[in-house]
């Protein structure tokens, strides 16, 4: 599982990255694959968009990164769409990206 996991974490930026191609990559059935995410309480599905959800969440706090438009950031962790990020965005921590992202520079301002 670890194998899996970090393969997972270096290729998030790969819009491609799904559970068949992980499992092939690791010569695992897509059905195997599904079995040991379950075993953690999670889809492999789900883990991979927390992963992109969480870096794009860091990039998006990080001070060196508010030029950097919000869809540039998307696209960077693997998602295609700027609005299908958003929407996920929002339904993870509750308030879109651009709202994040300022709430996080008016903390480093203040």
């Amino acid at each position: 599982m670890a194998r899996i996991v970090d393969y997972i974490d270096h290729r998030l930026g790969d819009p491609d990255l799904c559970p068949p191609t992980i499992a092939a990559a690791h010569y695992l059935s897509i059905r195997g694959l599904y079995r040991m995410f379950e075993a953690r309480g999670l889809s492999a599905a789900r883990y991979i968009r927390s992963r992109r959800l969480e870096k794009c969440r860091d990039e998006l706090a990080s001070p060196g990164m508010t030029g950097v438009p919000v869809g540039t950031i998307a696209q960077r962790w693997g998602f295609r769409s700027c609005s299908h990020f958003s929407r996920v965005f929002l339904e993870e921590y509750g308030v879109s990206p651009a709202a994040y992202r300022k709430r996080g520079t008016e903390k480093t301002a203040a």
